[in-house]
């Protein structure tokens, strides 16, 4: 989550991987929003291939 973190408030500085600690950290955002987050992590340094699913309250009914 810190990597997402940090991620999201400046997407264009290199992120460290979670599990390696190595700078190149790759990170897709594949949310549906206002359902889910949904983030895909991968590192070449160790072959990290994650994906997180944060969820979401969606659109509250009228």
């Amino acid at each position: 989550m810190a990597a997402i973190t940090a991620w999201r408030s400046d997407p264009d500085a290199p992120c460290r991987c979670p599990v390696c600690g190595a700078s190149g950290l790759a990170i897709v955002d594949r949310s549906a929003r206002p359902y889910a987050e949904w983030y895909v992590l991968t590192c070449e340094s160790c072959g990290l291939d994650a994906t997180v699913h944060i969820p979401m309250a969606g659109v509250p009914e009228t």
